[in-house]
Parts: C-alpha cells; structure tokens; sequence
C-alpha cells in the first residue's frame, strides 16, 4: 500500500510538473508574438513619397578630389532618427543622374548654383546610376568626370566631360550603375531629385509636382527660404 501511494504521489508530482513547462511554453509564445506585434507596429512606412521615410542608400562613394571610389556610403548612418521638427539638422538633397542624360548635362549647372546657395546646411548628394537607353553608356571614371569636370570623353552621350556646364561639384557622389538602389527609390527617370529631413523623411519628391511648380529651385527656396 505504501508503494501504491508513492507511485500516486509520483505520478501527481510529474502531472504538475508537465503542467508548469506547458504554462512556461505558452508564456514564452505569447512574449514573442508580443514582441513581432511590437516590432511590426513600430515598423516606419519606407518609401520615397513624401511624408514616407526614404529607403536606406547604401552604395560606392566618391569625394570631391580623391583619386577613386572610396568607402560604402550609407545613408542611415547619417541621419538623425530623433530629429523634429524646429530642431536644427543637416538635410539632405538627393540627385540622381545618367551621365548621357541631356537634361541632368544642362543641370548641372543649376545644381552648381544652388550648392552655392544652400550648401551651408542641406547636404549634397549625387547618385551615378544608368537607365539601359540604347547607345548610352556609362562608367565609374565617367560619373567621376561628370562630378570634377574633367577631361573623359563620353558625357551627355559623348561629349568630353569638362565642357559640362557649371562648375565641378564639391560634394559627394555614389555609385549605383549596377540599379541596385534606384528601384527602391522608384527612379525611372533623370534627373531626379528628393530633398530629406535631417530624420530621413521625404519632404519634397520632384515626381510629385508638375515642372510649372518651379522645380528644386523653388522647393529650395519653399523650404529654407533665400539661402545662405
């Protein structure tokens, strides 16, 4: 009898026990859909219209000067995600070109000008990339020649690069001929042109607005005023 009643005290005792992981189990499901809950609910809506926070830019970075294609740029590495509104902060232009587009040739010298005017506190940033246009062509040591001005045949569909109007751009350029950003930027066509907030949300998408809005000009001047 006493053997009897230690085996049902045995059997009571693994019973409990079995019963404590299976609450330990259902306690640890529920944190982790909790925490995916979390996660997702807090997840910032990514995309390159306005009042979106603009897709991560990761790609080969050239500074004004320097001999090659330096370290990998990345973008969320720059910005300052507890930014608001009134605060001060560095904002970002973000310009992407074909070096044979027509268009962003005869740009560059407006880009030149509105450095000039607003490069004390709204960072530049230029993206190298290629739209497959047959007969267009481009390469590294030409999205660098577009950037410093200097002799390489083969800009705006081949003319020699240091006749490109304007001046030589004295910020950074990327990278990105191989397209490996510009679908997530949804660029299809150049030049393109968003302007960021210091937090990385999309303030002005050239693709919003119609050309008789007055273009980066006056989304500039719309944003930060004359200038400095």
């Amino acid at each position: 009898m006493q053997m009897n009643g230690q085996r049902r005290a045995l059997l009571r005792d693994e019973g409990g026990d079995g019963r404590l992981w299976a609450a330990f189990a259902v306690m640890g499901m529920l944190t982790v859909m909790f925490a995916v809950l979390i996660i997702y609910s807090e997840a910032p809506n990514v995309g390159p219209q306005e009042g979106k926070l603009a897709p991560n830019l990761i790609a080969p970075s050239h500074a004004p000067g320097a001999a090659d294609w330096g370290d990998q740029f990345v973008l969320y590495d720059e910005l300052n995600r507890d930014w608001v509104e009134g605060e001060a902060g560095s904002w970002y232009v973000i310009q992407f070109i074909d070096t044979d587009c027509g268009h962003c040739w005869t740009e560059a010298e407006e880009m030149s000008i509105i450095h000039d005017q607003f490069g004390n506190y709204v960072k530049f940033i230029t993206v190298g990339i290629s739209l497959g246009i047959p007969g267009w062509s481009t390469s590294p040591d030409e999205i660098i020649a577009f950037q410093e001005r200097s002799d390489y045949n083969g800009c705006n569909n081949g003319n020699n690069c240091n006749t490109r109007p304007g001046e030589a751009h004295n910020w950074i350029y990327l990278n990105d001929i191989d397209g490996s950003e510009k679908s997530d930027w949804e660029v299809s066509s150049t030049p393109f042109v968003i302007i960021l907030q210091p937090n990385g949300v999309v303030a002005w998408n050239m693709g919003q607005h119609e050309p008789e809005e007055g273009g980066l000009p006056a989304a500039m001047n719309n944003v930060f005023g004359g200038g400095a």
